[in-house]
């Protein structure tokens, strides 16, 4: 198995970190890679060996970390009105963007090590833009002035 996924280049070039557990017919797949393609490239190709039953697909792809991160960083108020960038490579999360404060940094640093799929997070946000409120966005349910079904009317502010 090992050199099935050794042996598709993408995998090789990009230092994928994979572990390979096995329990009779059955395989795990773990570790990081750096895109949503090789993830579930490496489970295909070790679905194809013969003496494979199953495969569990456990690996982290990049984007993964990354969307959870920017999730993370979207639903806290202290950093969802900043445009923060996050990337990330094997695990290692790198923000990058312009805060008001060094506490708003602090926050966002905290709040992607609590994120479980980083390994840890390089700060390279600067200090010194203007501060934002937090703003609440929310869907109006029915179009502003017009009756709902139980005849009341819904007016936006």
């Amino acid at each position: 198995m090992r050199r099935v996924l050794w042996d598709y280049e993408p995998l090789r070039a990009s230092h994928a970190e994979i572990f390979i557990d096995v329990a009779g017919d059955a395989v795990g797949l773990r570790g990081r890679v750096r895109t949503m393609p090789q993830k579930l490239i490496a489970a295909v190709l070790v679905e194809r060996m013969a003496e494979v039953g199953v495969v569990s697909n456990d690996l982290i792809a990049d984007p993964d970390v990354v969307r959870a991160v920017v999730d993370a960083l979207a639903q806290d108020e202290r950093t969802a009105p900043y445009v923060l960038r996050v990337d990330s490579r094997h695990g290692i999360v790198t923000l990058r963007g312009e805060v008001p404060n060094e506490a708003t940094q602090q926050a966002a640093v905290d709040i992607a090590l609590g994120v479980p799929l980083i390994s840890s997070v390089r700060n390279q946000l600067t200090v010194g833009g203007e501060v934002h409120p937090a703003i609440a966005l929310s869907r109006p349910s029915a179009k502003a002035d017009e009756p709902d079904p139980e005849g009341a009317t819904t007016v936006r502010a």
